[in-house]
């Protein structure tokens, strides 16, 4: 499974992603008008909105936290957004990717000045679950089997 590298943290950065992700959709609806003047207009919105569902997606999972809150609850909401949406999203429920090992560390030395190797007797950098807010790591302390959740807002 994939795993997430970075986390835009600072509003600069996070805006900038949400401005790259409505360039791609302002793209998505440029080959949009194209396709629907030389093709079939109905397929044409499917890809539309299969792109944008895609683009958007990628967006909040790369932000986690809150911002991947909004595509989880944006997903029960079946009635108002187009199936695409509604698909691409409702993978915020079950199938997130979880921060990478290195990040995992660095996440640790940034809030308690040291590395999870530090802190515990074991520490698997791998996470076992993986949410839109925070994962869970297995590790040992004092010979007692522990679950560190790591919260990411």
């Amino acid at each position: 499974m994939e795993t997430i590298d970075n986390i835009p943290i600072s509003k600069v950065k996070r805006a900038s992603k949400l401005i790259t992700t409505g360039a791609k959709v302002g793209a998505n609806y440029l080959k949009y008008y194209g396709s629907k003047v030389i093709g079939d207009e109905e397929k044409a919105r499917e890809k539309l909105n299969e792109a944008n569902a895609e683009d958007i997606y990628d967006s909040l999972k790369n932000l986690k936290g809150s911002a991947l809150k909004v595509a989880q609850m944006l997903s029960m909401e079946q009635n108002i957004l187009p199936e695409a949406y509604v698909e691409k999203f409702s993978l915020a429920q079950f199938s997130v990717p979880p921060l990478s090992p290195a990040l995992v560390s660095k996440t640790f030395r940034n809030y308690f000045g040291k590395s999870p190797s530090e802190l515990y007797d074991s520490f698997d950098s791998k996470s076992t679950h993986a949410a839109s807010i925070g994962q869970v790591h297995q590790a040992e302390l004092n010979g007692e089997k522990l679950a560190v959740k790591i919260i990411s807002l």
